[in-house]
Formats: C-alpha cells, sequence, structure tokens
C-alpha cells in the first residue's frame, strides 16, 4: 500500500462515520423539547344550577401556553354534585378535551373524576378540603387496559377569607401523585394559586387567580405559571 491510499484512509472512514451518524439520527422519533418555563392563561365560563342538595355544572374553558402565545388545550366538562351534610359533599366529573400537539394536530382525551368534599369555617376564614381522584385516557375506551392512561390522586386544600360581603381572597395548595401503567406511583408537582372571588349577585360569580405548577424531578423542574380567569352563571 504507497502512502497516497494510506493518507485517503481516515478521511474515509470519517466521511463514513458522519453519513452513519446522520442516518441514525433521521432514524429517531421526533420528541417534544421539555418546557421548563412558561405563563399560561386558563380562561372559560360555566353555568351552575343548584337545587336542594344537588347541584350541576357544565364548562367549557380553553387554555393558552408559549407564554400565553397559542392554544394548548380547550375541554368541555360536566359535574354533578350531592352534599351530605353541610360539611361533606360527594361530587362525579366528566372532560372531553382536544390537545394540542407540537405539530398543529390535536388528540382526543377523556377524563372522568370522583371528588369527596369537605368544608368548615373558623370565624371569618373557611375551609375547603378536597380529595379527588381522576382517570384520563386517549379516545373514549376507559375500560381496554391496553390504551394509554393517566391517574392521579390529587389533595387540595384551600383557605377563603370571608369578611368582605362580595370579595373573597383566598390561596390554595394541591398535591399530585401520579399513577401511570410503565411506572411506579410518584408525587409529580404541587399547584399553588392566589386569587379573588367576585360573588356579583344575578350576574354571576368571577374567578381572578394566579399561581404556577412545580415539579417535584431533581433535575430540571418545570415551574409553569398560570393566569385563571373563569366566569360562572349560577341560578
Amino acid at each position: 500500500m504507497n502512502k497516497k491510499q494510506m493518507s485517503y484512509r481516515p478521511y474515509s472512514l470519517r466521511l463514513i462515520l458522519l453519513l452513519g451518524i446522520l442516518a441514525a439520527t433521521e432514524l429517531l422519533p421526533a420528541q417534544d423539547t421539555k418546557v421548563v418555563r412558561d405563563l399560561q392563561l386558563w380562561t372559560g365560563a360555566a353555568i351552575e344550577k343548584t337545587w336542594k342538595d344537588w347541584s350541576l355544572t357544565l364548562n367549557e374553558e380553553i387554555r393558552f401556553k408559549q407564554n400565553i402565545s397559542e392554544i394548548n388545550n380547550y375541554f368541555t366538562e360536566a359535574g354533578l354534585r350531592y352534599r351530605i351534610n353541610k360539611n361533606f359533599s360527594l361530587e362525579g366529573g366528566y372532560r372531553f378535551t382536544r390537545d394540542r400537539n407540537s405539530d398543529g394536530s390535536y388528540d382526543n382525551l377523556t377524563r372522568y373524576n370522583l371528588d369527596l368534599r369537605f368544608r368548615a369555617r373558623l370565624d371569618q376564614i373557611s375551609i375547603h378540603y378536597r380529595l379527588r381522584y381522576q382517570k384520563e385516557v386517549e379516545g373514549f375506551n376507559r375500560i381496554d387496559p391496553t390504551v394509554d392512561y393517566e391517574k392521579y390522586v390529587r389533595n387540595r386544600i384551600r383557605l377563603r377569607y370571608n369578611k368582605f360581603m362580595r370579595i373573597k381572597p383566598y390561596v390554595s395548595a394541591e398535591l399530585f401523585q401520579q399513577f401511570r401503567p410503565d411506572t411506579y406511583s410518584k408525587l409529580e408537582y404541587i399547584r399553588v394559586l392566589g386569587g379573588i372571588r367576585y360573588e356579583a349577585g344575578p350576574v354571576g360569580l368571577f374567578n381572578l387567580a394566579f399561581g404556577f405548577n412545580r415539579e417535584f424531578e431533581d433535575i430540571e423542574p418545570a415551574m409553569i405559571y398560570q393566569l385563571k380567569v373563569n366566569y360562572t352563571y349560577q341560578f
């Protein structure tokens, strides 16, 4: 072998290696980049009908992401609540969501939940606790075990100040414990909110809040800030 052939070999090997890396990269599935900081807007309107110890709610909501620049998802939600006594109540809910992917397409998600609620009052402060079990699946098949799903157990406590007649400031904290078929259960994130509930009489109920979701992961946990604006008409 002459010197000219030997000088070409390293360059040929480098070229083959580079082409192999590029080919392997093309074969890898595309993955969404994890968002670790964002400001989202959650806004919606609802109607609520109450009779005796029952109340029925229908809610439409749209949520924005990427610093409120694009739609994240939108959904229709219905809930039925039964008041057991002055302190305890039970509620069941159903939600159909159109969830937006990074390529602009949408997935259909079905979610249902069961809540146990507790309410008590200490002078001007009311305490509201909610224990929620929820399961969400892709599509409409909630029975097939092969369908991808997410389950959560959520614990939320809210303190509300009731001294003023119509304006009710509040703070809340909620823990999300996730259960998936492909991994062990874990505390995924905490949601903290502070807001104002404005009771406008016959006009309805307005809710304005700001807070965040923070993951519990040690490496690069996400911090998602939320601005919530909601309206409920009650009759």
